[in-house]
């Protein structure tokens, strides 16, 4: 006996019973995004895959003089939530849309367009609100999967990568510190010198260490005496009147963490003078207290 046919009713049913969301796409949406101190970057785009299609570039996929967005569907976007800087040039907070000009020899052009939402079959025209700069095209290793990424990003900013076939184009975000790690040395000084510090100890007496403020390069920094293996030589970045927090250097003498709020340092005056020190943690626990060495 044969089976018999769903009836178009049975149909809408079995349609409407399915979510809403279930769909298969050649190019699936995907999205990155990456905080730095403060500075949030979000792209979001389309992932084509390559499917045996080459060449990839310089085809019907994508052609040379072609304005074509690093993406499909709708063009891909950057977002920035904050001014940022991209291979130098400025940015302002907004969102964008992606494009490309592909060009086969020579390097290809980056634009930045604040029309955001735009179909990738129609590429926006030059115009004065467009952010318009030259990117390096080079080989890389083969992506099926069209992708973008952070694949490096320091204290100030981050690398942004396009890859797709063997094709890489890498730029550089540069974005506005939220603290300034500079102080002159005129107003340094009242803190410089050295300082007898007491640690807390549940189970006994106070560690007791020689905490040293100094000035050095343009910037206030301080250490353990004997050194903590951790913090060793830090800055202390101002975050308000007496109250500053520790920035951690790398082995090539870049800030690369800035301890905030996890530790602040907040230095308190008797008639007039900076006379006292106090290290609290984030959850406001003590972790130590000092008083000046004469």
């Amino acid at each position: 006996m044969r089976p018999s046919l769903a009836t178009p009713t049975a149909l809408v049913a079995l349609a409407l019973a399915l979510p809403a969301h279930a769909q298969i796409r050649a190019s699936e949406v995907a999205s990155v995004m990456q905080t730095i101190d403060g500075t949030t970057i979000t792209v979001q785009f389309s992932r084509p895959r390559v499917r045996g299609r080459t060449p990839t570039f310089g085809s019907r996929l994508a052609h040379w003089g072609e304005t074509w967005t690093p993406g499909a569907n709708f063009a891909t976007t950057f977002d920035v939530d904050r001014p940022v800087t991209l291979d130098g040039h400025a940015v302002p907070k907004g969102k964008y849309s992606v494009w490309m000009v592909l060009r086969q020899d020579g390097d290809w052009t980056l634009v930045l367009d604040p029309r955001a939402h735009i179909f990738h079959m129609d590429p926006p025209d030059s115009t004065a609100q467009q952010i318009r700069f030259g990117v390096r095209a080079v080989p890389g290793p083969f992506t099926e999967t069209l992708t973008w990424s952070f694949p490096e990003y320091t204290a100030s900013g981050a690398t942004l990568a396009f890859q797709w076939a063997t094709t890489r184009v890498a730029m550089q975000v540069g974005v506005a510190p939220s603290l300034r790690v500079e102080l002159p040395a005129a107003e340094a000084a009242p803190y410089v010198g050295r300082w007898a510090y007491e640690e807390p100890n549940d189970k006994g007496p106070p560690k007791k260490s020689t905490f040293t403020v100094f000035h050095d390069g343009g910037v206030m920094k301080a250490r353990w005496e004997p050194n903590d293996a951790y913090m060793d030589t830090f800055a202390l970045i101002r975050l308000a009147p007496d109250t500053f927090a520790p920035g951690l250097y790398d082995k090539d003498g870049r800030i690369y963490e800035v301890l905030r709020p996890d530790m602040t340092f907040t230095f308190s005056r008797a008639n007039g003078a900076v006379a006292s020190l106090e290290v609290r943690y984030g959850d406001d626990s003590l972790g130590g207290r000092a008083t000046r060495i004469p």
